[in-house]
């Protein structure tokens, strides 16, 4: 268990409540819970490896250099107020919403972006991870850089499903891109959901980019570069969190802060209830020695287009 020391502030008891999905999470101790810091660990691989395994994510506020995320924050939003995502009139900084509606992930813009390049896969990023995994790593070419307006966070989902098609060895993390209050609706996490064994035998087989090749419909969607399926394990936070017997865990975020976890934990986020835009990113190591999925990686990711779908006979 976490100490007063390790364990980061959430009191609840202080706080306005806290909404996922349109639903209230219920304050109580054994529903909703503060992240333990795992910055004291941060040299100690197996230390680090036991706290993922039990607890189903590190938390590792300040790891990265504050000044250098706030330049990537800078650049990614100018680039966003270009775009109109962003008020063009208003301080970039401030990310404050535009006109332009949008449901996509700005891989682009991540790629051109040099500032937020250095922050993600250079310096102390790569030795994170070469330290975990005592090799030699990789990442995804791919990155999940969002601006979520205010409204409805992410559902709970697992990573397994957008991309079991490379190592299971793969951990993602996630990096707010600015100071993220409980408003703004920040990443909360299932403690400890990725020990689940029939959750992993049951929904982590399961592939998004996969389709009966005998339906129709679910056909017709592939060939489109669509979805039959979200990958969301459940749209109810609150009633999985009581169907599986664990809790939320959640906090305020600073830039420079770090969360990683493994394919299996069941995360999700906060509804964003600010009247601002939340920045983040969320990406990918693994070992370079092991298969990367391929819809992630190369000069073009596939990602979840029509050339990614794969037909089975169902």
């Amino acid at each position: 268990m976490a100490t007063a020391s390790t364990t980061s502030t959430l009191a609840t008891a202080e706080l306005p409540p806290l909404v996922a999905q349109d639903r209230t999470l219920q304050p109580s101790p054994d529903a909703l819970g503060p992240l333990r810091r795992s910055y004291d660990a941060v040299n100690d691989p197996d230390e680090l490896w036991r706290r993922l395994d039990t607890d189903g994510y590190l938390y590792l506020p300040g790891y990265l250099d504050r000044e250098e995320v706030l330049a990537a924050r800078r650049d990614i939003a100018t680039s966003l107020a270009g775009e109109g995502i962003l008020d063009p009139k208003a301080d970039p900084m401030l990310a404050v919403p535009g006109p332009g509606e949008h449901n996509r992930i700005f891989d682009d813009l991540a790629t051109a972006s040099k500032p937020l390049r250095r922050v993600l896969y250079a310096g102390a990023m790569v030795r994170l991870y070469e330290r975990l995994f005592g090799e030699q790593v990789r990442h995804y070419d791919y990155t999940w850089l969002r601006a979520v307006r205010p409204g409805r966070g992410t559902a709970p989902h697992g990573d397994s499903v957008f991309m079991n098609r490379g190592t299971p060895n793969l951990l993602t993390a996630w990096v707010p891109l600015g100071d993220v209050d409980l408003r703004l609706g920040g990443l909360m996490l299932l403690e400890g959901s990725n020990r689940l064994e029939s959750v992993r035998r049951d929904y982590h087989t399961r592939d998004v980019d996969a389709f009966c090749e005998n339906d129709e419909e679910a056909a017709a969607l592939a060939r489109e570069g669509r979805w039959g399926w979200n990958g969301v394990y459940s749209p109810d936070p609150v009633a999985l969190r009581a169907d599986l017997g664990l809790r939320w865990v959640t906090g305020e975020y600073a830039a420079g802060d770090v969360v990683t976890f493994p394919m299996y934990t069941l995360h999700g986020s906060l509804d964003n209830t600010s009247t601002r835009v939340r920045l983040s990113c969320d990406l990918r190591y693994q070992r370079a020695s092991e298969p990367a999925d391929p819809r992630w990686v190369g000069a073009s990711p596939t990602a979840h287009g029509a050339a990614s779908k794969r037909g089975l006979i169902c």
